[in-house]
């Protein structure tokens, strides 16, 4: 059958046009005057053909052809690869004697259905395995990765054969009935519960710091009843640093919370572990190995000051109970050391007449270092505006009495009802009296309240920038805060809750690094490592096309070179098949001659989720069969499985028409009958003498 693109009306057209030039050759040649009628009929039929043939070349013609695909019902077979097959004691059956015999029954269902084997893990693969060295089972994938395939397909039953326990995904009860069909369930492993006692669930914190203590809570549970006490404890490096003897009742868990000093920096294993008894079978699940990344978060902050001043003292105290502070104080004037080891910098009515300080201030605002102006009497207002582009300040150096109000939509960080209650009846601070003109502020802690009015003019201020925070208090007095705190309160926590939060909002770690890097510090076997990474030049602009290289060092000392692939200004790259064990790794990035270096560590952890139940899940399997009208089909069976789905499973063949279009230009036939429409037209006109 043809099919056209072109308008049937202009084709006709087109074949009228070729019958008119037939007729008017062979009715207006004189030459052809004396042949009989039949004769000239013929020649009119030949040329038309012909023409008509090589006119309807010119509207591109398709020829349709209609086709019959018959599908046979199709079996999905679907073997469990994952390492927990191998946690029975018939493990070597399943590598050898099971997979011969699902091959040859598949051999025997072919002939009757078109058989698809898959394997799968944590995805699903094509074809069997006797390789079973998956680290987790994610049986709902494979079902809906079968259902995607086979959709709207001639898919007569599934034969899923596992020991039901999934370390990933979904219940697969919630995908399995989107299949449609029976699934046929082989009952591998081993249903018989073992006696075990394990360690359940451990919590912890994937990073703490150094000189804090961490928690680490884990559950205990055991599933029958000893009369002697477990030895339970946690070691780091060799060291046991918890211990205790525990008695466990049958299937009642014990969570213990244990807290562990933080005292070597770096990635560091704790190893807990529970005592195995004689006979124990699973003692994969007695052990657990936890990495916890130890950082050095010791803020450095430099206070300042003009001169002495009961302010200073007020503000160090309250520092300094913050675990991660070491503060130090001292006059501007006399300190002559480096500012760059410090991550906040305080300066205490600075800067003053004079230009003895000048340089150290010049200096600071320089730095990428945050810093904190507390202003005063002795704050020389001009050069103050200079020096920072939050506020001008125009005063004659009188000063006022001032209250705070504490701004209820201020977003870096929240205090506490009670702190913010102790700032309604806070003593009055003294600010300069004059006009504030705002420039650069990011966000307002105080405004001002003057003689019981409140005003907008500010008190506490702060301005973001690329790499640091600086902020101004308005004002001075904070002693007196301090000391009403302890009058009301017999403590001083509501002041040293205000300052603190001041200055962890200061001295929050910026990164200043041009090239800045995102890793997964810990990853378990098995899962894919990704390093992401950005470059930044001078102006902490990204850099698009740049080459970065990663070297990366394994605990053997064994190097492996990797290149990042860029997407724009994202860098990264995607490891694979990485061993257990410690990594060191080295990127380098080079642009424009200019080389940028960034060291990292990171760990991979053994995966044990196979290994932690002994036990088959036949429960699961057994309700997935029954759930789709299937079979559970336990090992004494394995060898009927044809013979039972042949005899429940009803299917027949499946029939489906499709067309197919092709050029009528590529059909031979066609130039067959044009080549003898003109031989035939040639040879008449030879007889007839006038070819």
């Amino acid at each position: 059958m043809l099919h056209f693109d072109n308008s049937y009306i202009l084709i006709t057209v087109a074949m009228l046009l070729a019958l008119l030039l037939a007729l008017f050759v062979y009715y207006k040649d004189a030459r052809f005057k004396e042949a009989s009628f039949l004769t000239r009929i013929l020649l009119i039929s030949f040329r038309f053909i012909s023409l008509s043939i090589i006119i309807s070349f010119l509207f591109n013609p398709k020829w349709v052809k209609n086709i019959k695909n018959v599908e046979k019902p199709i079996l999905v077979f679907l073997q469990d690869a994952s390492s927990s097959i191998l946690n029975y004691e018939d493990s070597l059956y399943y590598k050898t004697t099971f997979e011969n015999l699902v091959q040859q029954n598949n051999t025997l269902l072919a002939e009757d259905y078109e058989v698809y084997e898959y394997h799968f893990q944590d995805t699903l693969y094509q074809g069997l395995s006797s390789d079973f060295s998956g680290k987790y089972t994610n049986i709902s994938n494979a079902l809906q990765g079968i259902e995607d395939q086979f959709h709207n397909r001639n898919l007569a039953a599934v034969i899923l054969a596992s020991d039901g326990n999934y370390t990933q995904g979904l219940e697969p009860n919630y995908i399995v009935n989107r299949l449609n069909v029976p699934v046929y369930t082989l009952a591998l492993g081993d249903s018989t519960a073992q006696l075990d006692q394990a360690i359940n669930s451990v919590n912890f914190n994937e990073i703490a710091y150094l000189g804090n203590e961490f928690p680490i809570v884990f559950e205990l549970q055991s599933n029958f009843k000893s009369a002697e006490k477990e030895h339970v404890q946690i070691s780091h490096k060799g060291k046991v640093v918890y211990e205790e003897w525990l008695n466990l009742e049958a299937n009642t868990p014990i969570t213990k919370e244990i807290l562990v000093e933080a005292n070597l920096e770096g990635i560091q294993y704790f190893d807990l572990s529970i005592s195995s008894f004689k006979g124990e079978k699973n003692k994969q699940n007695n052990n657990f190995r936890l990495s916890i990344e130890i950082l050095n978060n010791t803020q450095n902050i430099l206070l300042l000051a003009a001169a002495p001043h009961p302010d200073i003292s007020a503000l160090k105290y309250a520092l300094e109970l913050g675990e991660n502070y070491k503060v130090k104080t001292a006059l501007a004037y006399e300190f002559k050391d480096e500012i760059e080891s410090y991550n906040l910098i305080i300066l205490h009515q600075l800067p003053e007449g004079g230009n003895r300080t000048k340089k150290l201030l010049s200096q600071v605002m320089e730095s990428n270092t945050s810093v904190l102006f507390v202003t005063g009497k002795n704050t020389k207002w001009n050069t103050f505006n200079d020096l920072q582009d939050l506020i001008t300040v125009k005063t004659n150096s009188s000063q006022q009495s001032t209250l705070p109000v504490l701004n209820g939509n201020f977003a870096p960080f929240d205090l506490s009802d009670k702190a913010s209650a102790f700032i309604k009846m806070a003593p009055p601070l003294l600010s300069p009296f004059g006009e504030f003109a705002l420039e650069e502020v990011s966000h307002t802690l105080f405004t001002q309240k003057i003689e019981g009015i409140k005003t907008n003019k500010p008190l506490f201020i702060f301005a973001e920038k690329e790499t640091r925070v600086i902020s101004i208090l308005l004002a001075e007095g904070l002693w007196k805060w301090r000391l009403f705190d302890y009058q009301k309160n017999k403590t001083h926590d509501n002041f040293n809750e205000i300052i603190q939060s001041v200055s962890q909002y200061l001295t929050l770690n910026k990164d200043k690094r041009k090239l800045r890097l995102k890793y997964p510090k810990l990853s378990t076997q098995g899962d894919a490592f990704k390093i992401n990474a950005q470059l930044y030049n001078d102006n902490y602009q990204l850099i698009e096309k740049a080459e970065l290289n990663l070297v990366l060092e394994d605990e053997l000392g064994n190097e492996y070179l990797y290149s990042l692939n860029n997407k724009g200004t994202n860098y990264s790259s995607l490891l694979t098949n990485l061993n257990v064990g410690n990594y060191t790794f080295t990127l380098q990035a080079n642009y424009k001659e200019e080389q940028i270096q960034q060291k990292g560590n990171f760990a991979i952890l053994p995966s044990t989720l196979e290994q932690q139940k002994l036990e088959a899940n036949w429960v699961l399997l057994q309700k997935m069969s029954d759930l789709t009208k299937g079979r559970f089909i336990v090992k004494d069976n394995f060898a009927n499985y044809p013979e039972i789905i042949r005899a429940e499973i009803q299917a027949e063949p499946k029939i489906y028409f499709s067309k197919q279009l092709s050029d009528l230009i590529q059909q031979k036939a066609i130039f067959f009958v044009l080549l003898l429409s003109l031989f035939f037209e040639w040879a008449t006109r030879k007889y007839l003498g006038t070819h």
